[in-house]
């Protein structure tokens, strides 16, 4: 539901980030279903066969599937997303697409559902090396996902290695 916020809905992010207790987002959890399943559906109809917009789905999966890889799979793939998406929001601020303020209520929103925003015990060299074995490489470049602001995430091609080394060092704290 996270990424679905950050990636097309900032008002679903806004009611996520705001949940207060297991009962109310329990209260919530139908409207916040359905919202993502809708997202969800209208992307995956637009690109059926994943060739443009569908891949804004990825968004947190290249670093994500990287850590996911390096931990040996210890981590959910939930858990790897999360930290990616951090990742991949890192980068959105140092590219001042995200302002610090929104850069920390993501990184807050997964922790307060207890999903983490770093990992331990991986070398950033070793993490940047899987990014590219990553299905999302074309020709040798990588389509990342990043956002301008949340909830209006897009495609981009030209981040670097240097870009990728910054957002894994910030999930390497």
């Amino acid at each position: 539901a996270i990424k679905y916020g950050c990636i097309r809905d900032a008002g679903l992010f806004a009611q996520i980030a705001a949940v207060k207790s297991d009962q109310e987002l329990l209260e919530q959890a139908d409207s916040i279903i359905e919202t993502c399943c809708n997202i969800k559906a209208r992307i995956v109809e637009k690109d059926e066969f994943d060739t443009g917009e569908r891949m804004l789905l990825n968004f947190g999966h290249t670093i994500g599937h990287a850590v996911e890889k390096l931990m040996d799979f210890q981590l959910l793939h939930g858990q790897c997303v999360a930290i990616g998406l951090v990742a991949a929001a890192f980068i959105s601020m140092k590219r001042g697409l995200l302002t610090e303020n929104e850069y920390q209520q993501i990184r807050t929103g997964c922790e307060l559902y207890h999903l983490p925003a770093h990992v331990n015990g991986l070398d950033p060299q070793k993490v940047l090396a899987a990014t590219k074995k990553d299905k999302k490489m074309e020709q040798g470049t990588i389509k990342f996902i990043l956002m301008n602001g949340i909830g209006k995430s897009f495609i981009d091609r030209t981040v670097t290695d240097e870009e990728l080394l910054s957002g894994i060092q910030e999930i390497l704290q």
